[in-house]
């Protein structure tokens, strides 16, 4: 019999609702059923993120749905992680999440290092520096509204929130939980100590829970006035990173890791267990919570976010063109023209991000190129992207003592072969693509797993491979990269 779950996977930039139908030959068709830019507000002083909109929209669907005669098995969200909102005890939220990029976070880090060193933070926690980490923006409601951390309150992340509203369930899945800065992934639970340092309440900690959990079904009510089945809430490994990870369509036996393509990179590779320490902290690595017991070792790039703010600049400036396009002119411009560090702090979040780009090349000594030139920006900021990952995915094998034999690329780059042809060339390692909604995919697996439509990880990697068509790019000319390469250790001050 076949089964459908609706996937909500919200990205910081969009978000969209997936549609996933399991059939009896073991295959899953992925359709999308909604798209919208996800729902940004000036509230109170801050940036927010328009969670009850994001609902509504939901909500307008799954009517949409019931109309249909669509039955759902269940639901499930998975999203970017850090931000949160707060519910109090009666289940009602306080306010609006603040998006991460807000100012609110400026300075936290150093006041972070004020009462404990990153090194030390990071034993207790394996969690790399980050200005707009969970802690971060819990030290900045702390300092502007102390009341909100008292009398009971709770934190609960994006997609946890979302749920929420369809389950009533208060809980954290460990995927984000363990992305925040708080959370200790060698006991597998909050970290007290960090709680005591920064005197957080602990009662702000809500209930972890792993992905595949069903977390209660939508009220009889609510199925009523939408007109659809009462389906379950499936708990996905809710870091859209965690997520897109059991959509990586890897062979047993194989030795790979993977390559979540968005605003941010992620190079990731799944491991048994944390990984040492140590290593993972001299390399800026984070270790977090995985779908069935696992951890992911991950190393963020800075990427798309700065094609994304270039483009928003671009069409300021009259120059229209999509992603497609941008692309195009990529290819046919200057190679190795200049590189930056993407993730430098400048790029973070600047007015002009093309102008942060022209200032960056000048203030290294590289060649000028035009703010309004697509072509030779975008190919700049691709190949810089590329180094970083090739520098990341090293830093993972020194890490773990393990060579990657073939990198998985998931996300929305998957499609895109010239970003794909790059990689081959720069880590000269044969480049395969997965899902280009990896998220969504392993959103709805672990919503089949928690419904026990699918047994475990292994079922769940054939089921992918037997529903997507893979390419496979082989490194062919890497000669020019490994000195470009070189050149950009030296720029971005990496180690080796």
């Amino acid at each position: 019999m076949e089964q459908q779950y609706l996937a909500a996977d919200l990205g910081s930039s969009g978000s969209k609702l997936l549609l996933a139908k399991l059939t009896e030959e073991r295959k899953l068709y992925m359709e999308e059923v909604g798209r919208f830019v996800t729902p940004r507000i000036f509230l109170g002083g801050h940036i927010c993120i328009n969670i009850y909109t994001i609902y509504e929209k939901i909500l307008e669907l799954l009517e949409r749905l019931g109309r249909k005669g669509v039955e759902l098995s269940s639901f499930g969200a998975d999203s970017w992680a850090s931000d949160f909102g707060i519910i109090n005890p009666q289940g009602e939220l306080l306010g609006l999440p603040v998006f991460y990029r807000d100012r609110r976070t400026k300075g936290m880090p150093e006041e972070v290092e004020n009462i404990i060193s990153y090194k030390e933070l990071y034993h207790l926690t394996t969690q790399r520096r980050i200005q707009d980490a969970t802690l971060c923006q819990l030290l900045a409601v702390k300092k502007e509204y102390p009341e909100l951390l008292e009398n009971g309150n709770r934190i609960m992340h994006l997609g946890d929130l979302l749920m929420y509203f369809f389950s009533g369930k208060v809980c954290s899945e460990i995927s984000v939980a363990s992305y925040s800065q708080l959370f200790s992934m060698k006991n597998m639970d909050w970290e007290n100590k960090v709680f005591d340092l920064f005197r957080l309440p602990e009662s702000i900690r809500p209930p972890v829970v792993w992905s595949g959990q069903c977390l209660g079904r939508i009220s009889e009510r609510l199925a009523g006035r939408l007109g659809i089945n009462q389906f379950e809430v499936i708990a996905p490994p809710v870091h859209d990173t965690s997520a897109a990870g059991v959509a990586v369509p890897a062979k047993e036996g194989e030795r790979w890791a993977f390559l979540s393509t968005g605003s941010w990179y992620l190079v990731s590779m799944e491991l048994s267990e944390p990984a040492d320490p140590l290593r993972s902290y001299q390399y800026n690595l984070s270790n977090t919570g995985l779908a069935f017991g696992k951890t992911l070792l991950k190393r963020n790039v800075c990427a798309m976010w700065i094609i994304q703010e270039c483009r928003r600049i671009w069409e300021r400036r009259g120059i229209a063109c999509d992603y497609g396009t941008i692309v195009a002119l990529a290819e046919k411009a200057k190679p190795f023209w200049g590189m930056v560090d993407t993730d430098d702090g400048v790029f973070y979040r600047p007015e002009d991000m093309t102008e942060a780009l022209v200032s960056w090349l000048e203030k290294t000594g590289q060649r000028r190129v035009e703010p309004n030139d697509v072509g030779q920006i975008a190919r700049i900021v691709y190949e810089s992207i590329t180094l970083k990952c090739r520098y990341g995915l090293e830093a993972l094998e020194r890490t773990t003592g393990k060579a990657v034999e073939v990198l998985y690329v998931v996300g929305g780059a998957a499609d895109v072969d010239f970003l794909n042809e790059m990689l081959a060339q720069a880590l000269n390692l044969p480049v395969v693509t997965g899902p280009r909604e990896a998220a969504a995919t392993g959103n709805a697996c672990m919503q089949a797993v928690g419904v026990g439509a699918l047994s475990g990880e292994e079922e769940v990697r054939e089921v992918v491979r037997r529903s997507i068509k893979s390419k496979r790019f082989e490194p062919k000319e890497t000669g020019p990269w490994e000195i470009h390469y070189r050149e950009f250790l030296q720029m971005c001050k990496e180690g080796s």
